[in-house]
């Protein structure tokens, strides 16, 4: 069994009289977590140790606490692994105790699916993990998603306390992604001529500095697993903005740097199709002209990549940001 990961907290003056359950609560614990905890009981340099301690000694959840009590906290490893151990080199941006982030290279899947069981970005987390520390097994929490072609930046929670806060975050907006994409045309010429394709208001400047926005509802195309389309009537709400970076007028395509407010399924890709700028190499939702272009030119992936990542840290609260620069193949479409 892999030794739990150890969290250490002093108690402030705002929690005085306060419970444990509290205090936890408030630092990111989730129920689920708090009652793990109940049933971890483990021995250590000849100690006795068990899921909660409140200055050297066994807590309960229920207990009340005092300013300046230390508060011990035994986070159980999760004993089975989220893929199988697949044995492939690491990009690794940055890494830490709670955290992983990884330049994600374009063709490797995230995790196991039909046709790519064994060969995972997940799976070589799992290997990585099994190699470097004592962990019999491992469990990657993937904070976000990228598609199989595309590359870039991507965050994983290496312990469940870590996934939880980011998890939260990432669903009320605090953490920050933004991608470069190349795409047929110039999305530009479509403006005023496609329903929730617009300029960026001033009052959204603050929170999102670009140019453009399109809000337009993603919905599955029925009978089909991975297909998705613009449904104004039955979609889900979804919000894109982005900046033109450079038009190249010689082949008719475009450099565009995007963000997301909202994280549907292809939400990129669809966007950008519903403009009649679909992404060059994206054979999903391509048109056929940009096909023949990126055959042309070698180009053998969707040319879609996560550039940049902000978030605070889910344990030390500082303010994280990352960028990763274009990979070769698509650094020659500049």
């Amino acid at each position: 069994m892999s030794i739990p990961t150890l969290f250490t907290y002093t108690v402030p003056k705002d929690f005085a009289d306060k419970t444990i359950e509290a205090f936890l609560l408030e630092q990111g614990y989730t129920k689920s977590l708090l009652s793990a905890l109940k049933r971890v009981h483990f021995f250590e340099a000849e100690r006795e140790h068990y899921g909660i301690e409140k200055n050297g000694q066994w807590a309960f959840t229920v207990d009340h606490l005092a300013e300046g009590d230390c508060l011990s906290v035994y986070l159980p490893a999760e004993d089975e692994n989220s893929a199988p151990p697949y044995d492939f080199p690491l990009d690794i941006v940055y890494e830490d105790r709670d955290i992983l982030l990884l330049n994600k290279p374009a063709g490797l899947p995230c995790h196991p699916s039909p046709g790519h069981f064994e060969k995972t970005l997940a799976g070589a987390v799992v290997f990585y993990q099994m190699q470097n520390t004592s962990a019999s097994s491992f469990v990657c929490h993937f904070i976000h998603r990228l598609d199989l072609d595309t590359s870039g930046l991507i965050l994983l929670a290496k312990n469940r306390l870590a996934a939880s806060i980011l998890n939260k975050d990432m669903k009320e907006g605090r953490i920050q992604r933004s991608y470069l994409a190349f795409c047929q045309g110039n999305p530009e010429f479509s403006i005023g001529h496609v329903p929730g394709f617009r300029r960026v208001h001033e009052s959204e400047k603050e929170e999102f500095d670009y140019a453009f926005a399109i809000s337009a509802p993603i919905a599955r195309v029925e009978e089909e697993k991975m297909l998705r389309t613009v449904d104004f009537q039955k979609g889900q709400e979804a919000l894109s903005y982005f900046n033109v970076l450079n038009y190249f007028p010689k082949n008719n395509y475009s450099l565009l740097q995007l963000q997301l407010a909202t994280g549907r399924t292809h939400q990129i890709r669809v966007h950008l199709a519903y403009l009649s700028c679909p992404l060059l190499g994206d054979s999903l939702y391509g048109n056929g002209e940009e096909s023949i272009f990126s055959q042309n030119i070698g180009l053998s992936r969707q040319a879609l990549h996560s550039y940049s990542i902000t978030f605070i840290h889910p344990i030390r609260k500082e303010k994280m940001y990352f960028q990763q620069e274009l990979p070769e193949e698509l650094a020659a479409l500049l």
